[in-house]
């Protein structure tokens, strides 16, 4: 909670950054205990709309900003600032400090941020002056300690008071157990449509029902040549000998790609059905049926759109099938199917 603002003080003003990819309870309840401790005037969420030190986020500006305010919207003198969001370029925390500087002229201006991003802080855009700009709260996982270079080490306090002396550039740590959430696997549950529990237990009801409509972090289903490119490249990452496309789709109902390669050992072939099975499953496209795995002579896994055959040499050539598809097969089962489809 934030406490009323006293008026012998300078405003105490909470800045706390981050990509929020979902915002989750641990949040919300690591921020109510920070607030029982500290009598912030007023709190603003900066969603990290493009952070530099992150590659990717898995939902987008807008439903993340969508999720920050549904999830603060109770919270009074809490605000979901958009900031970031407007800003044009990459964003800099630098940048962002100096907006609120000239927010609140004579404020005390506290960011909040966790312990790893305090390990990081050296690394972060003109560090030297962004350091000494504001005073830092670090909420910390209990047990985990922070092994930090002299320069920050020296800047920590343990008084709660030495925040709202007028002197920047200090760094307390609040440890919190709430904030030991983490959202990766928030977002690898969310992907899993079947599979709610953990979702459901660290997101407010509010962000959970949101994702759910909009059905954010759920997996996309994949093209079938997507599915055959990952095929092939799973193959090839643990060398696949002779891998050969087929495309099926003019002339068969079951699938649109064939994909055959030899494995030079019964164990070659079952890493390479394998290799190919673990890759789409990541994707989150589960195979129809596999078969001849506990052997390994011949392994198929029937993927839908796409049927990935590795055989042993002698296996392969044997059976031929590719021969199944040559030019000649192609032209009588096309014309089969015509004559299907005018009878």
């Amino acid at each position: 909670m934030v406490n009323s603002p006293n008026l012998n003080r300078p405003k105490l003003i909470g800045i706390f950054g981050g990509t929020f990819d979902p915002i989750h309870l641990g949040h919300l309840q690591a921020m109510q205990m920070l607030g029982e401790q500290i009598s912030f005037d007023v709190v603003h969420w900066v969603l990290s709309a493009r952070p530099p030190h992150k590659d990717q986020t898995s939902a987008g500006i807008e439903h993340r900003f969508k999720m920050l305010q549904l999830a603060i919207k109770d919270l009074p003198n809490h605000i979901a600032d958009d900031l970031e969001i407007k800003r044009s370029k990459q964003s800099y925390t630098f940048d962002t400090i100096e907006v609120f500087q000239d927010r609140y002229p004579g404020s005390q201006l506290c960011m909040i941020i966790g312990g790893d991003s305090l390990l990081s802080l050296p690394s972060w855009y003109r560090y030297k002056e962004l350091v000494g700009m504001v005073n830092w709260i670090v909420m910390n996982r209990p047990g985990y300690p922070l092994d930090l270079p002299q320069e920050l080490s020296q800047r920590i306090i343990s008084s709660l008071n030495q925040l709202q002396n007028g002197i920047t550039g200090k760094i307390w740590l609040f440890e919190s157990s709430e904030f030991d959430i983490s959202s990766t696997q928030l977002r690898d549950e969310l992907a899993d449509q079947s599979n709610d529990n953990l979702s459901k237990e660290f997101l407010p009801k509010a962000v959970f029902s949101y994702i759910r409509e909009q059905q954010l972090y759920k997996i996309q289903r994949m093209k079938p040549e997507q599915i055959k490119d990952q095929v092939v490249d799973a193959l090839e990452d643990i060398k696949g000998v002779d891998i050969r496309v087929i495309d099926i789709t003019d002339i068969s109902d079951f699938a649109d790609f064939m994909v055959v390669a030899s494995g030079t050992s019964d164990t070659h072939v079952k890493a390479l059905a394998r290799s190919a099975s673990t890759s789409l499953r990541t994707q989150g496209v589960m195979p129809l049926n596999e078969d001849g795995a506990d052997v390994g002579e011949w392994v198929l896994v029937d993927f839908g759109d796409v049927v990935l055959h590795v055989m042993r040499p002698e296996v392969r050539e044997y059976y031929d099938l590719e021969k199944l598809w040559d030019k000649d097969v192609r032209e009588l089962m096309k014309k089969h199917r015509e004559e299907q489809d005018s009878a």
